[in-house]
């Protein structure tokens, strides 16, 4: 599939709009290291400064080095799948919730902060089988949702592991507000 070169521009602005505020701290952080380090360099024999300098640079390089890219890409492929996928139905194959839920100290008292995470896993069927999941935050739309229902989504045919449902559509479906399914 060819994507023209102005799509895949739009496409990567979109990645990084998502990654603005972690990019923007990460270089921060790689300035200041760099600073310390020119701070060393420049100072009598000033090693804690190189040190500090050289761990604060290396660190937030590994960090934007190792993270960034696959999280771009993710957002990058979402972007070319909401352009350029192609409809089909999907069949829920199992649902269930990951309990994340923790306790977290505040003053003297303990807070029980409850943290669920709604799991669909779908498969579809294109030249041969695929599975997928997606989260759904609204318990309302999960519950609608029941094993073996059919649910619309949208993927890529020259990659079609790269798939995502259908939300807006999937909440008409369901009779639910448009906003439900996110």
């Amino acid at each position: 599939m060819k994507i023209t070169i102005s799509d895949k521009v739009n496409f990567s602005i979109s990645a990084v709009k998502k990654h603005s505020f972690l990019l923007l701290m990460g270089l921060t952080f790689l300035g200041i290291g760099c600073f310390l380090i020119y701070l060393g360099i420049t100072s009598d024999a000033n090693i804690p400064l190189l040190v500090a300098g050289g761990f604060v640079t290396l660190f937030m390089g590994f960090f934007l080095g190792y993270t960034m890219p696959s999280s771009f890409m993710y957002y990058y492929e979402k972007e070319v799948v909401k352009k350029y996928g192609s409809y089909t139905k999907a069949i829920i194959t199992k649902k269930y919730i990951e309990d994340q839920s923790y306790e977290e100290r505040v003053d003297n008292r303990i807070d029980k902060v409850e943290l669920l995470l709604y799991i669909i896993d779908y498969k579809f069927t294109y030249q041969k089988e695929y599975t997928g999941s997606f989260y759904v935050a609204d318990k309302t739309c999960f519950d609608a949702l029941q094993i073996g229902y059919n649910i619309p989504i949208k993927f890529l045919k020259h990659k079609p592991e790269q798939a995502e449902p259908r939300r807006q559509k999937l909440c008409l479906d369901l009779g639910l507000e448009r906003n439900r399914c996110n």
